[in-house]
């Protein structure tokens, strides 16, 4: 058990890049240490424990991280022109099948 909350608490670590810079400056330390008590804490409950922990940090993940970085004026404009470059070619391919 003691390999899978180390490797819980590596990857929970390099998951806060989805944050952006300035609020893992901030909060990323405290993060890590509270994700790697609770993981202590829970790992004694047992695996559905570790698993909703998990399914909180992700849910807090799509709800928190992505629209910090979604707030960030290159990111939208690097979306944007993802998705105008994807909409042209398959508009394209389309027109050659």
């Amino acid at each position: 058990m003691e390999k899978i909350i180390r490797a819980s608490c590596r990857v929970y670590g390099h998951l806060l890049i989805f944050y952006p810079g300035d609020f893992r400056r901030r909060f990323g330390a405290e993060m890590e240490q509270l994700f790697e008590e609770l993981m202590d804490d829970d790992a004694q409950r047992g695996p559905i424990a570790i698993t909703s922990l998990w399914r909180s940090a992700l849910w807090e993940l799509l709800s928190v991280a992505v629209p910090l970085r979604l707030q960030n004026a290159a990111v939208i404009a690097g979306a944007l022109s993802l998705i105008a470059s994807s909409i042209l070619f398959l508009a394209f391919f389309r027109a050659v099948t």
